[in-house]
This record gives structure tokens, C-alpha cells and sequence, in this order.
């Protein structure tokens, strides 16, 4: 685990790494959510390759994103690697600055005000401090029942045509932003932390940008996905997502 800026604490940042195998309580279980429509919850995690306490944190996510647990709930998993371990013997293959530099803008408005990996941030709202089956069931429910945009998505090729409506109102801006994930990778580490360990990954973000801005509550574009020829075309996702400009609240997302 490593921290940037702030050192002091850090050992609470371990919570999410230790809790992932941790059982779960009947009084720690949510009563069941009322069937209906899933909504999109995204739930991203900030990781590195370089990182020993991230690989219990990566197979959460991907069984979360697999398994889908939770009643009433589509999890979206955006599996992002920073860039501030690359220094310490391994340069991740997935690492990048944007990552990193959003990972930042979470910490200077949630509760936490640290950087440090593994973290997961669910809808843009919540840090999931506890990552065992009630705390997580809770912070996606508890997403979920948040008013929420209709993303609706329709993938041609190469090109995704988005329309974003019913956006709720507020006087925070909201920002509407593509992510291309690809699912099924692992890499044979060398060097660094995990020396000698193959690592497997939830679906892993490999690109991100801002389409644009919401106007009037509504929104609509086709994007090209700009895919990488490297890239595995059946394993790639399109993740759209609407989130606010200053709060960084997520209020509404779709994958294709």
C-alpha cells in the first residue's frame, strides 16, 4: 500500500485489503431490495501492479463485477491503475497519470483526503472502507436509491451513439464521460512487490475522456471508442457516465 502526500494513517487505508475475505454476519445483511429494473452502480477501484495489498482488491472487484450479488443493482466495474508505483520496480502496463490525477480529485472532496491504492470509490460518493457482503450491499443500494439520468447506449463498430436524459437538477454541472474497459487480463510480474505473481484483473479501464457537458438536462453525441487493434474486441465494454462537475457524484451510467 502506498500513500502520496499524507503518510500518517495510512495503516487504516488497510481495512478494504484486509476485509475482502472477511464473512459477513446475518444482522450485517441488508433486508433484500424490492425486484425491479437493476440500476447501474459504478464502482471503481484504484490500483497498481506494484502494490502487494492490491491483488486481494482486483479479485473483489472482478467477483463483484461477475458474480452481480446485489438485488436491484448492475455493478460497472472501471478498474483503474495509477502511476504513482511505477517508480518502486514495476512500471504497470495499465498505469496512467488520469488515473491518477482523478484519483486525487476524490480525495480533495470525499471523506478521506488521502491517495493511496487499493481504493475503491462506489458512485463516485462513497469510499467503501469495509469491502465484506453487508457493507458492500449497503453502499450499492445506497447509490442506487439516489435519483438517477437515463443513459441509454447503442454501439455500431467502432462508434458509440449516447443519449443522456432526465438528468436531476442541481446547480453542479454535470459532465458526461466515456470509458473503454477491457475484462480478462493478467500480467506475469517481474519485479517490485509482487515479483514472480500473475495477476488477474477486473475489467480494466484502458481509456477515458470527458464527452461533454449536460445542457438542459439532456445530452447526445455519437463517439468514436478509439479502440487499440491490441485490444481483445470481444472483452472490450463501452462505460458511459454521467457525473458531477464539482461533487464528482456519479448520477447515472450504462455499458454496452
Amino acid at each position: 500500500m502506498r500513500s502520496l502526500g499524507i503518510v500518517g494513517g495510512i495503516v487504516a487505508a488497510a481495512v478494504v485489503a484486509v476485509a475482502l475475505g472477511a464473512g459477513s454476519s446475518k444482522a450485517d445483511t441488508p433486508a433484500p431490495k424490492a425486484a425491479g429494473p437493476a440500476v447501474p452502480v459504478v464502482v471503481e477501484l484504484f490500483s497498481s501492479e506494484g502494490c502487494s495489498s492490491c491483488p486481494p482488491a482486483d479479485a473483489f472487484l472482478e467477483q463483484l463485477e461477475r458474480t452481480q450479488p446485489v438485488e436491484g443493482v448492475s455493478v460497472i466495474a472501471l478498474e483503474q491503475h495509477v502511476d504513482y508505483w511505477d517508480d518502486l520496480g514495476w512500471p504497470d502496463p495499465f498505469g496512467h497519470p488520469r488515473f491518477t490525477a482523478r484519483q486525487k480529485q476524490y480525495a480533495s472532496m470525499l471523506d478521506d483526503s488521502r491517495v493511496y491504492t487499493p481504493e475503491i470509490v462506489v458512485d463516485g460518493r462513497t469510499i467503501l472502507e469495509r469491502a465484506d457482503k453487508g457493507s458492500t450491499a449497503r453502499a450499492l443500494q445506497a447509490a442506487a436509491r439516489e435519483p438517477r439520468a437515463r443513459v441509454t447506449l447503442n454501439r455500431r463498430g467502432d462508434r458509440v451513439a449516447v443519449d443522456v436524459a432526465n438528468v436531476p437538477a442541481g446547480s453542479d454541472a454535470a459532465e458526461v464521460w466515456l470509458a473503454i474497459t477491457e475484462s480478462g487480463l493478467s500480467t506475469r510480474v517481474e519485479r517490485g512487490e509482487n515479483a514472480g505473481r500473475v495477476l488477474a484483473h477486473a475489467p480494466v479501464v484502458r481509456a477515458l475522456r470527458k464527452l461533454g457537458n449536460v445542457e438542459g438536462g439532456a445530452f447526445r453525441v455519437d463517439a468514436a471508442m478509439e479502440l487499440d487493434p491490441k485490444w481483445k474486441p470481444a472483452a472490450v465494454h463501452a462505460v458511459v457516465f454521467v457525473q458531477r462537475a464539482k461533487s464528482r457524484r456519479i448520477v447515472g451510467a450504462a455499458q454496452i
